[in-house]
């Protein structure tokens, strides 16, 4: 649906809910794009998450991969240097990251007098882990026979990754749900798969109705809740 489809979509099935709702009482543009865009955020949130009437989250069912494919991007970001942490590197983020997907980084070093480089996983830790994984003398991010998985943490736009000081870490891959695109008119339309442009409506509607502490909420939030 384009934008201008989605808002007569909101404004049809709203007024077909229950009893038919006077143009007096329909909410404008403004609230409507409010709602669905509203909508359209926690649609990614919840397919994602598994945090949904399926209890499936992203990847676990062809479902939801077709939910969020065009969201989907690849970026291979050069890393720099960090006095945050000792033996850390930046990794700045895209501009229009969301969620993370997955992560991987190069690691290089010099074995033997001939340089190094392997594309290895990442061990994601916590703010209160970190003196923890760092004093751990098996810890992952260690340096072992060629191979180590560097700590990450985020921090503000950067991800941080850690080393043992062995190695270094040029490059960092992330793979990653992009933030949606703001659905408004004229032409701004929703970046989502055309399939979940009804579900999406459907969450908006149900958004308004809650908000406006609406008795019809009830019952379409059971709709809501089967839909799929």
């Amino acid at each position: 649906m384009t934008a201008r489809e989605m808002q007569i979509s909101f404004v049809t099935e709203l007024s077909n809910i229950g009893k038919s709702v006077e143009s007096s009482e329909m909410p404008g543009s403004d609230i409507i794009f409010y709602f669905i865009n509203k909508a359209v955020e926690k649609f990614v949130k919840t397919r994602y998450s598994g945090m949904n009437s399926k209890g499936e989250s992203f990847e676990q069912t062809q479902k939801r991969i077709e939910d969020l494919r065009t969201l989907i991007s690849e970026s291979t970001i050069s890393t720099s240097t960090s006095a945050i942490k000792p033996n850390s590197y930046k990794a700045d983020l895209p501009n229009d990251y969301f969620i993370t997907a997955s992560e991987e980084v190069d690691i290089y070093f010099v074995k033997d007098s001939i340089p190094v480089t392997e594309r290895q996983g990442i061990k994601e830790i916590t703010s209160d882990r970190y003196r923890h994984e760092i004093d751990n003398p098996f810890g992952g991010h260690i340096l072992h026979y060629g191979l180590a998985r560097p700590l990450r943490l985020y921090q503000g736009e950067d991800v941080l990754l850690i080393s043992d000081g062995n190695y270094t870490i040029p490059t960092y891959y992330l793979r990653y749900i992009k933030y949606p695109a703001v659905v408004a008119l004229p032409s701004t339309n929703c970046d989502l798969p055309n399939h979940t442009h009804s579900e999406i409506i459907k969450l908006a509607i149900g958004m308004f109705l809650e908000n406006t502490t609406d008795k019809r909420y009830g019952s379409y939030s059971n709709e809501i809740n089967t839909m799929e």
